[in-house]
C-alpha cells in the first residue's frame, strides 16, 4: 500500500531516456521497425545502414542491429 506522498510523486525521466525516446520516435517515422524490450532494430537489407540515429542506438544504447529479407 502507498501512502500519499509516494502516489503523487512521479518519476523523472533522465535526458539519457529522453533521447533513446526521440530516436524511437525518428525511427517509427521512418518506417523502420525496432523492438525496445529485445533492444533490436530490424532494417531491410537493402537499407543504408549509415542512418546517424541506428548508429547511435547501436553505439550508445547498445542495440543490435538484424537485417531482414
Amino acid at each position: 500500500m502507498k501512502n500519499k506522498c509516494q502516489t503523487l510523486r512521479k518519476t523523472v525521466r533522465t535526458s539519457r531516456e529522453n533521447r533513446r525516446y526521440r530516436l524511437h520516435q525518428k525511427l517509427r517515422r521512418a518506417n523502420v521497425r525496432f523492438s525496445s524490450n529485445l533492444k533490436t532494430v530490424f532494417v531491410p537489407f537493402d537499407n543504408d545502414l549509415q542512418n546517424r540515429d541506428i548508429k547511435e542506438l547501436q553505439n550508445e544504447y547498445n542495440y543490435q542491429i538484424q537485417l531482414e529479407i
